[in-house]
């Protein structure tokens, strides 16, 4: 048997955005979050023997591969590097070359100056919140509030590659897969909730090393000392180089996942809130404070914001007789599906904007502060139904932020949406502008009015009509669209909201 070359790929993985790998169990000991004495229970990170967040090896590995399969046409590189497993004939499966490393956190985690909310000193992350809301009253849905540990912005995790007897090929696959993290077009991510710009994590690599026959020899000859690893050699600046080359040129120059971007401007006309509720002390605070990112900046939440762009796009729906659940009635939800072929069983908001089992095609960011006028604090009190005076015991007050505006980024994958889908986009989007759709706390108080303005937008590529049929009606291709005059393309958008009528009748 040849001899087999040891491979090494050093790096970090740096979250830029909150992190949550789930561990498939609940956390108990967050004493800040308490109902009625009893404690909460939070789904909780994956946690490592040290009891600090890590990243599984396994998650890792299955996030590079399913982000290499839309870019690479090498499906034995592919399986090479990763693995392959056959049902039909078990003999025919084989096991990858590389091996994934857990990821560890490498610095000290110490409190973030703006901490997310009920901190946990010991574990080292925050905890989101998160409520439904109902569709009718237009109030949190009973039983729906959720906490979710989360890992905060900053934190530097390891990231280790090894294997045995990997071409330059396979290491270059290997490479062209962490860069990913990286790519501006279509970014690689880790846990739950991508289609809410969580798991977004920056890639920076530290060493790439071998230990070839010439090099074991040596050690060998030297008596072995220290563990293999301890002579793998460190490449030379040109043959880095020569490899990351090679993995540019394994990757599609376009992504198999063309995708529109529009970046929106939100300009708030009166005060504008989203509670965070780990903020209140009782006889100290005020009741209602807004929630703010990891610079301490207001922030309008992605989760926030898809479920009123939600809303709006259903009631759209059903105005035109079409489809669309009602994910308040678990007997008139849509069913869960488990495979691509099912997912015209999903009502339109569903196919659209996600549902069990298919994640939406679009992907919003976090509308992150870049201008305000000033915070506010108004007091309120409940009025007694019988006495037309104040009821005892039920005065409180919210501090907002007034005028403020905002701004963020909507990612199509217009691979997985149909024209009909972006047809009823532009309808929202319309809203959008217009300014029919309110944001946050108290729109009932005169709070989350508002409007957007399209900043800027980009297309990078048009789906294959070859494998996309559907988009065979538009009859255009990426030039036309990008040249196309404002009257041209308020007609392209006509026949995209005509092929949404259609489908609803």
């Amino acid at each position: 048997m040849s001899f087999q070359t040891r491979w090494r790929i050093t790096g970090t993985l740096t979250t830029q955005t909150p992190l949550h790998i789930g561990a498939g169990a609940t956390a108990e000991d967050h004493d800040q979050l308490k109902v009625e004495d009893e404690a909460v229970k939070v789904t909780a990170v994956a946690l490592d023997g040290q009891g600090k967040p890590y990243i599984p090896g396994s998650t890792l590995k299955g996030n590079l591969r399913a982000w290499l399969q839309t870019r690479t046409k090498d499906t034995c590189l592919l399986d090479s590097v990763f693995g392959s497993g056959v049902e039909e004939d078990q003999d025919k499966s084989q096991g990858g070359k590389a091996e994934f490393w857990n990821g560890l956190i490498t610095n000290n985690i110490t409190p973030p100056e703006h901490k997310p909310s009920y901190w946990h000193s010991e574990r080292k992350v925050g905890v989101e919140v998160g409520v439904t809301i109902d569709r009718v009253t237009r109030t949190a849905r009973e039983q729906k509030l959720f906490h979710r540990e989360i890992v905060p912005p900053n934190v530097i995790f390891q990231v280790r590659l090894t294997g045995k007897g990997l071409t330059e090929a396979e290491v270059a696959l290997l490479l062209a897969g962490l860069d990913g993290f990286n790519d501006q077009q279509q970014q690689l991510r880790l846990g739950s909730d991508n289609a809410q710009n969580k798991g977004l994590m920056k890639w920076t690599l530290k060493s790439i090393e071998q230990l070839d026959e010439a090099g074991t020899k040596e050690w060998l000859a030297k008596g072995a000392p220290g563990m293999w690893d301890s002579a793998l050699q460190p490449l030379n600046q040109t043959e880095q180089h020569q490899l990351l080359q090679l993995s540019n040129t394994l990757i599609d120059e376009q992504s198999n996942q063309p995708t529109l971007q529009l970046h929106f401007r939100l300009i708030f006309d009166s005060p504008f809130l989203v509670n965070d509720p780990s903020l209140f002390v009782k006889d100290e605070t005020p009741n209602h404070q807004p929630r703010r990112d990891h610079h301490g900046n207001p922030v309008l939440p992605s989760s926030s914001l898809r479920g009123a762009i939600r809303a709006q796009a259903e009631r759209i729906i059903r105005t035109l007789k079409g489809n669309a659940c009602l994910i308040d009635d678990q007997k008139q939800a849509c069913a869960p599906i488990e495979q691509y072929q099912e997912v015209e069983n999903l009502c339109l908001a569903c196919q659209l904007f996600g549902g069990t089992g298919w994640q939406s095609p679009i992907r919003i960011t976090d509308f992150t502060f870049i201008e305000q006028q000033s915070e506010l604090t108004q007091e309120f009190v409940a009025i007694d139904r019988f006495t037309g005076g104040g009821a005892e015991h039920l005065k409180f007050n919210a501090q907002s932020i007034y005028k403020p505006v905002f701004e963020g980024t909507w990612h199509i994958d217009l691979q997985r949406i149909k024209p009909w889908g972006l047809g009823l986009l532009a309808l929202v989007i319309r809203d959008f502008i217009d300014g029919d759709i309110t944001f946050g706390y108290g729109a009932a108080k005169g709070y989350g009015q508002g409007y957007a303005q399209l900043q800027d937008w980009n297309i990078n590529a048009l789906p294959n009509i070859e494998d996309y049929p559907a988009w065979q009606t538009l009859a255009v291709d990426i030039e036309t669209v990008q040249q196309q005059s404002a009257e041209e393309r308020h007609q392209l958008i006509n026949r995209l909201v005509k092929a949404f009528q259609d489908i609803c009748q």
